[in-house]
């Protein structure tokens, strides 16, 4: 188990270091000593939780080399990184999915009276909302499959059956979801990291939608490394979460909620019950028997 007690290790790190290093960087901006005028520009973003997840993914990215070294990994192939030119259909492929998937539901939605179309856009939104989701897609696709898929997906099966790895995995990544509160904090001092940290956490109290919405992204984990654990590599898996993405974007840039049912969730394609049934589909259909799914084995040569 020393490969899973060095994740957690690492994931409680990043959050402690997190809780030191945002405050810090907070007081140098807001500091009046010329020796931290370089921080200046960032004087125009006064939003606490900003700097803490800032810490959080700088911290996450640059730790993932003393988990590299510490866990003896020898190359990216390891973490799904083959080469693309064998597998950019995969990429292709994933994509299609994870468009049509929440496309799907979004259409439901609108069938049944739970969003409507907005007739406010102009012009010039449509180019912010390409850019704006497209860079979403990518970075947020590389980086979290790279992250919970490539490495702690494929580190916890180093120890484990590759199904209980996923399921482990799959619920780190639907928690890390739920830290989005942004709480105003008159008083920053060094110690705000830790005491604010409980604000941080969803407001479960408040959101009826919370357990399907947690349910369908630790459904959507297990599909994505249940995708890694057959093809063998990490295209397929940024392919479907980038999918995912800009099907989530786009509902939410067309269309406004006006049924806030259980069913349909709140505002997110993803925070109602609808769409837990494809997305449990999904994940029996990656997840059954090998037996079954002895042709989508891992291609090991790629």
């Amino acid at each position: 188990m020393r490969n899973t007690v060095t994740i957690f290790i690492y994931i409680i790190g990043v959050f402690l270091g997190a809780a030191l290093l945002a405050p810090l960087i907070w007081m140098g901006v807001f500091s009046d000593a010329p020796i931290l005028s370089f921080l200046n520009f960032l004087e125009s973003h006064d939003d606490f939780h900003r700097y803490y997840n800032r810490c959080l993914m700088l911290l996450s990215l640059s730790g993932l080399w003393i988990l590299w070294r510490t866990t003896n990994i020898e190359s990216w192939r390891e973490l799904g990184w083959t080469k693309f030119d064998d597998n950019r259909r995969l990429l292709g492929y994933g994509l299609i999915v994870g468009l049509t998937s929440l496309i799907a539901i979004a259409a439901l939605a609108l069938i049944f009276d739970a969003r409507e179309l907005r007739n406010d856009i102009h012009s010039s939104d449509w180019m912010r909302h390409g850019i704006n989701t497209l860079s979403a897609a990518v970075l947020v696709g590389v980086i979290e499959e790279t992250l919970f898929r490539g490495m702690l997906f494929s580190l916890l099966k180093r120890d484990m059956n590759w199904r209980v790895a996923a399921v482990v995995s799959a619920i780190i990544f639907a928690s890390v979801h739920f830290i989005d509160q942004r709480p105003t904090i008159s008083e920053i001092t060094w110690s705000s990291g830790f005491t604010a940290f409980p604000q941080f956490i969803h407001d479960f109290e408040s959101d009826p939608h919370w357990v399907a919405h947690y349910f369908n992204l630790t459904l959507a984990g297990l599909i994505l490394a249940g995708v890694l654990q057959r093809t063998g590599n990490i295209y397929c898996s940024i392919g479907i979460h980038s999918g995912w993405i800009i099907a989530t974007k786009t509902t939410g840039f067309l269309t406004n909620p006006i049924n806030t049912h259980i069913l349909w969730g709140e505002g997110k394609t993803s925070d109602g019950w609808a769409a837990t049934p494809l997305l449990g589909a999904l994940t029996w259909y990656i997840l059954r028997s090998d037996e079954e799914q002895s042709d989508m084995e891992p291609d090991q040569t790629s």
